[in-house]
């Protein structure tokens, strides 16, 4: 069951990555497409919230919302890939700042929903 659970959160994840991304695909803000990086402040500020939030169903609910769909909405490959490709046309050090700040933003958006919501 746990494996189906994750299965049907994963597949629903990667759609919706995939439109988000898709929607903002042409944005970008000093030379980085920035819809890996929505996508990755998003997911993470809902995994704060759904820690926060404390329901009787978490060994299912997690599965199915924390592994199979934010586990696959948020993307670290795609970001460690962007930020290559910035490397590439930045700088090795503006690329390193730069993943400096979106990992950082990120830990911080997890933060914000967990504390918004406890």
């Amino acid at each position: 069951m746990v494996y189906l659970l994750i299965g049907i959160g994963a597949s629903a994840g990667a759609i919706s990555r995939y439109l988000v991304s898709f929607i903002l695909l042409k944005t970008v803000i000093f030379g980085f497409p920035i819809g890996t990086v929505i996508v990755n402040l998003l997911g993470c500020f809902l995994i704060g919230i759904f820690l926060a939030i404390n329901t009787n169903n978490k060994e299912l609910m997690s599965p199915l919302i924390v592994i199979g769909f934010l586990g696959s909405f948020t993307t670290f490959s795609a970001f460690t890939k962007e930020i290559f490709v910035f490397s590439n046309t930045n700088g090795i050090l503006a690329a390193y700042i730069l993943a400096l700040i979106i990992s950082s933003l990120c830990v911080f958006s997890t933060f914000m929903g967990y504390k918004l919501f406890s």
